[in-house]
C-alpha cells in the first residue's frame, strides 16, 4: 500500500512533487517486494484513469481545488491523470460540465486538468477567465483547452501561475 501510495502521489516518481526520499523509499519497498515500481504504477494508472463511463460532471469535481483569487475571486482546478488521449474525444462534453461546475458555485474560473503521465503534460481545459490562463502560461486555446506540456502539478506549476495571474 505504501509503494501504491508513493507512486500514485508522485505519478511515478515523475511529478515536480517527487522528492529524493520517495525515490529512495521506492527503491527500498521494489527490492523488499521484488516488484517493478513503474511497471505497478502504471498497471495502477490505466486502470483508476478509466472513465469512459464516468459522467463529465463527476470528472470535473472528482478532484477539485477550491482557491482564493484577489478581488473577492474564487477558482476551482480539478485535476485527472490518465494514460493516453483517452478524454480528448469528451472535450466538448468536459467543458459544457466546467461551464456548469463554474456557474453553480459562482467560480471566476473553474479548470479541468487532463494530464497524461506517460506524455507527461497537461491539456488544460477551461470555463471563465481565460485571459488568466494566457497570462499564466502564453499560449493559446486550441477549441477551449490549452495545451501544456511537461506540466504535471497543480500544486507547484498551475495554481501558483493562475493565481498570480489573477
Amino acid at each position: 500500500m505504501l509503494l501504491l501510495a508513493i507512486l500514485s502521489d508522485t505519478v511515478i516518481l515523475t511529478s515536480p512533487t517527487a522528492t529524493e526520499r520517495d525515490r529512495a523509499v521506492v527503491g527500498y519497498l521494489e527490492e523488499l517486494l521484488e516488484l517493478d515500481a513503474p511497471t505497478l504504477g502504471t498497471e495502477m494508472f490505466e486502470a483508476s484513469s478509466n472513465v469512459a463511463n464516468v459522467p463529465a460532471s463527476q470528472i470535473v469535481r472528482r478532484d477539485a481545488k477550491e482557491y482564493e483569487a484577489g478581488s473577492d475571486k474564487r477558482i476551482c482546478i480539478a485535476q485527472i491523470e490518465t494514460i493516453g488521449a483517452g478524454l480528448t474525444v469528451r472535450h466538448d462534453e468536459l467543458l459544457e460540465a466546467l461551464e456548469t461546475a463554474r456557474a453553480d458555485g459562482g467560480y471566476a474560473l473553474y479548470a479541468l486538468m487532463v494530464t497524461d503521465i506517460v506524455a507527461q503534460g497537461t491539456d488544460l481545459l477551461v470555463a471563465g477567465e481565460h485571459a488568466a490562463i494566457e497570462r499564466a502560461f502564453e499560449v493559446d486555446p486550441d477549441s477551449g483547452v490549452y495545451e501544456l506540456p511537461g506540466v504535471m502539478s497543480r500544486k507547484k506549476q498551475v495554481a501558483p501561475r493562475v493565481l498570480q495571474a489573477f
